[in-house]
This record gives C-alpha cells, sequence and structure tokens, in this order.
C-alpha cells in the first residue's frame, strides 16, 4: 500500500538573537520558536543544555571564550521538532569554522528529491577579530555539499547587496560558439532574469563577495523575491540605520520548492528580524505516525466491583485533596508551554488516581477495531479501521465543507482584530471536532450503539436476507397456532 503524505510543508527560521540571556524564559520568546527547525544566531553562550524547550530537540556550537573576555561571543543554537529527529542529522565534521553549523535533511524522510544540506551562517563583519575570510571557506563547503544534494544556507551574512543580480545576466550559451562548436556543456543551464527587491540600496565589499558567491555555487537570494518579502525589508535595526543583512540563500535547483519566505517584524527581543522560509515536503505517515505496535504497549484499567468505594476513600483523601489545591493555585505560564505543563501534571493526578482504584490491564487492539470515537448526538459510534487509516487522512485534508477554510478565515480575523473570546475559541474547536468526525464517519461508517452487531463468516451463502424473514415469519405462525 502506497505510503500518504501527512505534512506537505516545512518551515525553516534563523535569527540573530544578540544575546540569548534569559528570553528563553520570555513568553513571545517561546511563541517564536513556532518552526520546524529554528536557528539561533549570537547566542553568547556556552554549552546551551538548559535552553530546553518541550517537543525539541537541539543542536548548537559554541565559540571559544577568550581568557580576558568577560562572557562568550558567537554561538549557534538550533532547536528542531522532536518528530523529525530520524530525518535530520548534524554534520559535525562540516567545518572547522566557529561561525557556521551544517545540517543534513534526509530526502527520504522529508520527501525530497535530494539530500538537503542546511547551513546556518554567521559571517562577522570584516572589521571583526573573528573574522576569518568567511566567504572562501564557505564555498568550499558548499562545492563539497553541492555534489551530494541541494543547498540551503539562511543566517546573518553582515552583507549588504542592495539589488544587484545574483545571476549571470544576458546569459546566453550562443556567445560560446567558436567555430560553429559550442565549447559549453550539452547539459548547461542559462541563467534566467530573477527580479529582486531590495529596501537596503547600499552594496558593500561583504555583500559583492556574496554575490560572487552566488554566481560560482548557482545559488539564489530569496529575499524580496517571494509572498512575505516582496519588497525586500530591512532586517537589521540599528542606531546607525537600516540594512538588509540577513538572508535565506538555496540552490538555484531548489527554487520551486520554495512556497514562500517571510521577513517578520523587528521586536524588542533583538535588533535583527527573524527570517522564516516555506519549503514543500512530502512526509510520509510511515515516518510520522505513532506506530501501531506501539498502541499494545498503551496502559487500560478495568472498573471492578471495589472500584467505587476506594475512589471515593481516594478522593477524599487528604493527600488528594492537596495535590488538586496545589494544582488549581499554581500559576502556568499563557503560552503552549505552560498548557502542556498543566495538561502532563493534571494526567498524572488522574493517572494516580485511576491506579488506585481500577484493576491494570494492557489495552489490546485489533485491526478492525482499535480505537472508539463516541458521538453522542445521535448515539453513533465510528470504529477506527487501521487499513482505511490514508483514506481517513485524505478526507480530512480535502476538507469538501470547507470546515477548515472557515477556521483558518476565523483565526486570520481573530489575529487581526485580537480580541478572541472563549466563545470564539469553543466555536473554532467545535469546527475542527466536527471535521475528525465527519471525516471518520464518512471514512468507517456508522453503527448504532444498542444495537449488538455480530460478526462471523457467513458459512451458508444460499441462506439470504429473503430465506431469513421466511424463517422469522414461519416460526411466528407456528407459535400462534394452537394445534
Amino acid at each position: 500500500m502506497n505510503q500518504k503524505s501527512l505534512i506537505k510543508q516545512l518551515t525553516i527560521s534563523a535569527w540573530n538573537i544578540h544575546g540569548l540571556g534569559d528570553k528563553s524564559n520570555d513568553d513571545f520568546f517561546l511563541n517564536s520558536i513556532k518552526s520546524d527547525i529554528n536557528i539561533l544566531l549570537e547566542t553568547w553562550k556556552g554549552e546551551c543544555k538548559e535552553y530546553n524547550i518541550p517537543g525539541f530537540n537541539t543542536f548548537s556550537k559554541i565559540r571559544k571564550k577568550k581568557k580576558k573576555a568577560k562572557r562568550h561571543s558567537g554561538g549557534i543554537l538550533v532547536y528542531y521538532k522532536k518528530i523529525y529527529s530520524k530525518g535530520i542529522s548534524h554534520i559535525q565534521e562540516g567545518t572547522n569554522s566557529q561561525n557556521r553549523l551544517w545540517l543534513k535533511l534526509d530526502k527520504n524522510f522529508f520527501g525530497l528529491t535530494h539530500d538537503l544540506y542546511l547551513c546556518a551562517v554567521y559571517i562577522p563583519p570584516v572589521n571583526s577579530t573573528h573574522y576569518e575570510n568567511d566567504y572562501t571557506q564557505l564555498e568550499k563547503e558548499i562545492s563539497t555539499y553541492s555534489n551530494k544534494g541541494q543547498i540551503a544556507l539562511i543566517g546573518d551574512f553582515n552583507s549588504r547587496t542592495s539589488s544587484h543580480p545574483d545571476f549571470i545576466e544576458n546569459d546566453d550559451p550562443d556567445l560560446f560558439n567558436i567555430h560553429s562548436q559550442n565549447i559549453l556543456p550539452q547539459n548547461y543551464d542559462v541563467d534566467q532574469f530573477l527580479k529582486r527587491n531590495n529596501q537596503d540600496k547600499i552594496l558593500n565589499a561583504q555583500g559583492n563577495n556574496l554575490l560572487e558567491l552566488c554566481l560560482s555555487s548557482r545559488l539564489r537570494i530569496l529575499n524580496g523575491r517571494y509572498i512575505g518579502d516582496s519588497l525586500g525589508y530591512f532586517t537589521c535595526f540599528t542606531p546607525n540605520g537600516l540594512s538588509t543583512v540577513d538572508y535565506a540563500i538555496v540552490s538555484k535547483s531548489l527554487l520551486t520548492s520554495v512556497i514562500y519566505f517571510k521577513t517578520n517584524e523587528i521586536n524588542y527581543l533583538s535588533d535583527h528580524a527573524q527570517i522564516e522560509i516555506f519549503l514543500k515536503c512530502n512526509i510520509s505517515e510511515k515516518q510520522y505516525l505513532f506506530p501501531e505496535d506501539k498502541w499494545k504497549t498503551m496502559k487500560s484499567y478495568k472498573w471492578n466491583d471495589n472500584s467505587k468505594n476506594i475512589l471515593i476513600q481516594t478522593i477524599s483523601s487528604e493527600n488528594f485533596i492537596n495535590e488538586i489545591i496545589n494544582f488549581e493555585t499554581k500559576k502556568y505560564s499563557e503560552n503552549q508551554n505552560g498548557i502542556d505543563q498543566a495538561a502532563s501534571e493534571l494526567d498524572l493526578i488522574l493517572c494516580n488516581l485511576t491506579e488506585k482504584s481500577c484493576t491494570l490491564r494492557h489495552a489490546t487492539f485489533s485491526k478492525s477495531d482499535s480505537i472508539v470515537i463516541n458521538n453522542r448526538n445521535d448515539k453513533t459510534f465510528v470504529r477506527w479501521k487501521s487499513e482505511q487509516k490514508s483514506e481517513y487522512v485524505d478526507r480530512i485534508h480535502n476538507d469538501p465543507e470547507g470546515i477548515l477554510t472557515t477556521v483558518m478565515n476565523k483565526l486570520d480575523e481573530l489575529s487581526v482584530n485580537n480580541d478572541a473570546t472563549q466563545n470564539d475559541i469553543n466555536s473554532i474547536v467545535l469546527d475542527i471536532s466536527k471535521n475528525f468526525t465527519d471525516a471518520a464517519a464518512e471514512t468507517f461508517g456508522k453503527i448504532n450503539k444498542h444495537k449488538h452487531v455480530y460478526k462471523h463468516e457467513n458459512s451458508k451463502p444460499w441462506f439470504n436476507r429473503k430465506c431469513s424473514m421466511s424463517r422469522k415469519n414461519f416460526i411466528k405462525l407456528e407459535r400462534d397456532i394452537v394445534f
């Protein structure tokens, strides 16, 4: 059976955070770390093991601290979602520079045509003591990995390129005809004109180096070319002025996979704007879904004759009452991390209560009947069928009634107005739930809750519905007649 695609978009962001400090505790910062891969530059930190965010794994690179320095400088920290752990690897030998970090995104996991070699880049200013002739070294690294796959660079290049071309202008293979023979390779890919807007009108020496790198390595700048940054917005805001120095740059052959590129608004956390790429991908359910064989390890509890009394005693105990009071009075962050923490702690309380009052047993799920979804309105339920899960996912994505489109419009409206009420949230949750339950009903069908359905093989194919009705009538007639 062909594997269906569940995730068709991959997001990668980069942000010169201008010192991580205690920003990892800031709600706005945590809400900004929402891409699939989040690259933070200039963290000014050593080892970053203590900067954990639920749901994410990390890679990091530190710059050696000088003896007389009061703090670290440089530093790269990458947060990537745990569900992508199998598809992302850190190429530790990718560079000798402390200013770059190379990652490999596996083509089979992400459903790409080629492996993607992603480099988190920080190019120091030329007058910095940390400048290491970075462009020359970076070009060598790109040459190595471009033979193995496609390239994506993202980060702070400290380079101002104005709107100067990053491609060969007026490229024409006929210009290389010598004595009626073209000296170019047969598979030569002619450069096409690609307009690039940039609000920063200055070109500096570093900008020239970046443009030459793009020409020699057949890379293209995304800034100023895609929806989300069509005007080429400024990315750096300092007392000395505004500039565009943060870029996303990809192989020319990868341009067709770019959905859009976005420059986010500047905020109080840094003098640089966060930039973000949206790429096409095809992550199949075999990579993403929870393995079927793992469902059998889930705990299940059975209510017995003693459960009621034990439950009453437990919830009346001083320990349980204190647990509930502590949970209700504890303050959680008003963000996704706070919600996750509260849900986890409440789940632990309920699990402990269940273990004390019920009998533990291991749940068993068959292929044809593994999960039951209740529907109280029409008193029916839908049985999950593993062999139809692909159809179920497709039905959700197709969204024939336009429920998800309506939800997205509501969210956009609430985002603009910034005045969401509890009723608005409830309405959105109900719409999403309806899409799931409708998809389940259409895919798996409905069964009357109060009607017993016996599944067995029909060993008498000749005994059809007509025969069954005749037998019932005969039995009824036999019962009513008195001899």
